[in-house]
C-alpha cells in the first residue's frame, strides 16, 4: 500500500509478516525484504501498522540508507531465546541518512534462558556497527537517527555503538623496534637530521584492501586503547610519497586516534613522532589501523530502562549527541550504567550528552573510562542504587566538559582531564581523583547544597576549585549526616580560590587527613569555620561564630595569612595556636575578637613573621595576652613589626615574650593602643609606641 509517492505503508500479507505478538520464523526475513524494496524503489519513508512484531533472534531488523522507518507506536520484540548475543535492529552496512522513531524496542530479560553461563550481557535493543561486520558490510553509519523508542528489558544495553579497529600491516611488533632518530621533511619529503623528533624506519602500504575500501588510516593503540609507556607525544606527521618514491605531500600534527586521510596519488607513507627519545619496543603498543565507527549518530527523546548492562554503550564513535533521553533502571550484569563510554577508547570523540534525566540505575548514570571532548551538559541526575556513582570520569578520559547539570544525593569521582563547571549540587559528594600529572582538573562556578568536595590527588596544583559557593542548612545536619563536613583534604596540595563557605552547619568544619601534604593555596576564599590547613592563604576572610582555628600540619610545613580579615565572636579560647609547624607568617592581616589571645606560638621549628597587621579586642573583660610567645618555642627568629593592637576596655599585655633568651627576636615599630609589651630583655626593639607614646622600656 502506497500512501504518497516518498512513504510506504508495509503490506503484512505480501510480505509475509505477522503483527499480532505471536511468533513467525518469516517475520524478520519479511519486514528486512519489505525494507529493501522500499529502499530499491525509491521510498524514503516506511510506516509499520500498528501492532507487536516478533523478531526472529537470529535474524536482526536492517534499515536502509536514506530512510526514515516510523514505527506508527508498534513493538518490535525479541522472540525469547538463550543466546548470549543478540540485536532487535542492527546497522552493519555502512547506512547513512536512517531514522527510526515512534515505537517500543522489547527485549527478553525476564523470560531469557541463562542456562548457558557467561553474563549473557550482548543482547542489544538496537546495534549501531558491530564487533563481526560482514565483508559487504561496515561500522562507517553516518546520520543514524533514533527518536521517539521507548528500549526495554534487553538482556544488554538498550543501545550500543560498536567499532572495529581494523589492524592493517606493518605489525606493531615491527613497529615498536622501527624508531630512529631524526625527522622527514614536510615539504620535500626528504629526511632530516634533528634530535627534536624521532621517525619509523618502515613504510605504509596505502594499497591494502581497507585503506583502499575507506580512504584513511590512522596511528592508535593496542586493544585497551595503550599507546606505550614511552609513547609520550600527542602528534605526528605523515609524509606521503608517489608509487615512483618521489614526495607527494604531507600532513603535519596529526592526533592519535584521528583518521588520516589518503590523497588522490599517494602509494605509501612514513611516519614521524613529535618526541626526542627513541621508545624501547617493549614500550610501544602504537597500531597502524582503518578504524570503523558510526559518525554523526543522534539519539533523542527516548526512555531507555531496564535493561541489564546499559542504557547506551558508546564503544568507538564520533560526533554523538544523546539528548533529551529517559535513562532508568539498569541493572543486572556490570557496568550497569545509564551511559558507557569505554571501548574503542579515544575513538570516542566529540560526544553531546544533554538535557537527560538519569534515575535508579544500579551502579553509574554516565561512566566515562575513556574518549576525549566529551560533553555532558544540562542532565539530572538522582541518586543511583546503594552505593552506586552517579558520574564517574576515569583517568583515561581527556577534554571532559561536565556543565549546568544537577546531581541529587549523588556520588561523583573525576580522575581524567575535566571541566566540573555551573552545576548544581544537592547532597552529593564530589571526589576529586586526579590520575595524571600533565591533565588539569577545574571545578569552577558550582553550587554546593548540602554537599561534600573531597580532594585526593596524587599531584600537587592540578585540581582547581574557583568560584563555588558551598552551602548548607539544616537538613544537612537532619538527613545527610553520612556526608558530614564540607571539605575533606587528603594527600597533594591543590587550588582552592574565589570560593564561599556558608550556611548554619555544626558538622561544617574542614576535615584535614595526616595524609595531606603542605602546600595548599587558598584565596579570595571566605570560610565561615574550619581548620587552617599547612599553606598560603591570600586575601581569605575567616567569620561567624568559631571559637578556634585549629592548625593542621607537620614540622615541615608553613603556614602564611596575607592580607586575610578574621573575625570571631568567641570570648574565651585563643583564636590560633600555632604549633608543631615549621613556620608561620601572619602578613596585612585584619583581626577581630571580643576578649582573648589572638595568637599563641609555641613549639615552631624555624621562624615567626608578624608584619603589617591590625589586631582589635572589642570588649574585653578578662586579663589575656593577645600575641604569647611561648618557651616552647624551638624557632631560629621572631619578626614582629608595623602591626597595631587596639584594646577596648582593660589594658591587656599586647605582645609577650617568653621565649628562651637565645631566640632571635625583633619587636618594632608597632602601635600599642591600651595594651603594652613584655619584654624578655634579649629582643631586638626600637620605635614601639604605647597609648602614643614612643616605649622606653
Amino acid at each position: 500500500m502506497e500512501t504518497s509517492t516518498s512513504t510506504y505503508y508495509i503490506e503484512l500479507n505480501r510480505w509475509g509478516i505477522t503483527n499480532n505478538g505471536s511468533f513467525s520464523i518469516n517475520n524478520s526475513k519479511g519486514i528486512n525484504d519489505a525494507l529493501m524494496w522500499a529502499s530499491q524503489n525509491g521510498f524514503t519513508k516506511v510506516i509499520f501498522p500498528h501492532g507487536t512484531y516478533v523478531i526472529n533472534e537470529t535474524t536482526p531488523i536492517e534499515p536502509a540508507s536514506n530512510m526514515t522507518i516510523d514505527l506508527n507506536g508498534s513493538t518490535l520484540k525479541i522472540n525469547e531465546n538463550g543466546l548470549s548475543n543478540y540485536s532487535i535492529i542492527c546497522y552493519k552496512k555502512n547506512q547513512k541518512y536512517s531514522t527510526i522513531n515512534n515505537g517500543i524496542i522489547m527485549g527478553d530479560k525476564d523470560q531469557h534462558n541463562y542456562s548457558s553461563g557467561g553474563s549473557h550481557e550482548g543482547g542489544h535493543g538496537i546495534e549501531i556497527g558491530t564487533i563481526n561486520p560482514p565483508s559487504n558490510g561496515g561500522n562507517n553509519t553516518k546520520y543514524v537517527r533514533l527518536t521517539n523508542l521507548e528500549i526495554l528489558n534487553c538482556t544488554g544495553d538498550a543501545i550500543i555503538l560498536n567499532s572495529t579497529f581494523g589492524q592493517i600491516s606493518p605489525p606493531p611488533s615491527l613497529i615498536a623496534k622501527s624508531w630512529e632518530q631524526g625527522s622527514i621533511s614536510p615539504s620535500n619529503g626528504s629526511f632530516i637530521v634533528t634530535k627534536e623528533k624521532i621517525r619509523s624506519t618502515l613504510v605504509i602500504d596505502l594499497t591494502q584492501t581497507e585503506i583502499v575500501k575507506y580512504g584513511y588510516f590512522g596511528l592508535y593503540g593496542n586493544g585497551f586503547g595503550n599507546l606505550g609507556a614511552d609513547i609520550v607525544c600527542d602528534f605526528y606527521d605523515v609524509i606521503f610519497y608517489s608509487k615512483d618514491n618521489t614526495f607527494h605531500s604531507s600532513k603535519q600534527k596529526v592526533q592519535f586516534f584521528d583518521e588520516v586521510e589518503v590523497p588522490l596519488g599517494a602509494a605509501f607513507a612514513r611516519v614521524v613522532l613529535h618526541q626526542t627519545t627513541i621508545p624501547d619496543p617493549n614500550k610501544c603498543l602504537i597500531n597502524i589501523r582503518v578504524a570503523t565507527f558510526p559518525q554523526q549518530t543522534f539519539i533523542e527523546r527516548c526512555n531507555l530502562h531496564h535493561c541489564r548492562r546499559q542504557g547506551i554503550s558508546l564503544c568507538g564513535t564520533k560526533q554523538s549527541y544523546i539528548r533529551e533521553n529517559h535513562i532508568h533502571h539498569i541493572g543486572g550484569t556490570s557496568p550497569q550504567s545509564g551511559i558507557d563510554i569505554e571501548d574503542g577508547y579515544d575513538l570516542n570523540q566529540n560526544i553531546y550528552i544533554e538535557s537527560n534525566q538519569f534515575h535508579n540505575n544500579s551502579s553509574y548514570d554516565i561512566l566515562v573510562v575513556n574518549g576525549k571532548s566529551i560533553h555532558i551538559t544540562k542532565n539530572q541526575l538522582t541518586n543511583t542504587v546503594k552505593e552506586g556513582v552517579s558520574l564517574s570520569i576515569n583517568g583515561g578520559a581527556d577534554k571532559i566538559f561536565v556543565t549546568e547539570n544537577t546531581f541529587h544525593k549523588a556520588k561523583i569521582t573525576l580522575s581524567g582531564n575535566s571541566l566540573f563547571s555551573n552545576n548544581f549540587l544537592y547532597a552529593t559528594q564530589l571526589h576529586v581523583l586526579g590520575k595524571y600529572q600533565s591533565r588539569p582538573i577545574l571545578i569552577s562556578d558550582n553550587l554546593f547544597h548540602n554537599s561534600k568536595l573531597i580532594s585526593n590527588t596524587d599531584f600537587p596544583y592540578i585540581v582547581t576549585v574557583d568560584g563555588c559557593r558551598f552551602y548548607n542548612d539544616i537538613d544537612k545536619l537532619n538527613a545527610f549526616s553520612e556526608i558530614s563536613w564540607t571539605l575533606e583534604l587528603k594527600n597533594q596540595p591543590q587550588i582552592i580560590s574565589n570560593c564561599i563557605f556558608e550556611g548554619k552547619d555544626t558538622l561544617y568544619n574542614t576535615y584535614v587527613l595526616n595524609s595531606a601534604k603542605g602546600g595548599w593555596l587558598f584565596s579570595n576564599t571566605i570560610f565561615n569555620n574550619g581548620t587552617i590547613l599547612v599553606g598560603k592563604y591570600i586575601n581569605c576572610i575567616f567569620q561567624n561564630d568559631f571559637s578556634t582555628l585549629r592548625i593542621m600540619g607537620t614540622n615541615e610545613d608553613s603556614i602564611e595569612l596575607i592580607n586575610c580579615t578574621i573575625k570571631t565572636s568567641d570570648r574565651f579560647n585563643s583564636l590560633l595556636s600555632v604549633n608543631n609547624i615549621k613556620s608561620f607568617t601572619l602578613k596585612d592581616c585584619y583581626i577581630e575578637k571580643p576578649n582573648g589571645t589572638v595568637l599563641n606560638v609555641g613549639s615552631i621549628s624555624e621562624s615567626v613573621t608578624l608584619v603589617g597587621n591590625s589586631i582589635k579586642i572589642s570588649d574585653d573583660h578578662l586579663l589575656r595576652p593577645l600575641i604569647l610567645l611561648q618557651s616552647s618555642y624551638s624557632g631560629k627568629s621572631i619578626i614582629i613589626e608595623n602591626n597595631t593592637l587596639d584594646v577596648s576596655n582593660l589594658k591587656q599585655i599586647g605582645i609577650e615574650n617568653a621565649t628562651s633568651p637565645s631566640t632571635f627576636v625583633v619587636i618594632r615599630n608597632n602601635i600599642l593602643n591600651n595594651a603594652s609589651i613584655k619584654y624578655n630583655g634579649t629582643e631586638i626593639r626600637n620605635k614601639n609606641i604605647i597609648d602614643g607614646l614612643i616605649d622606653k622600656d
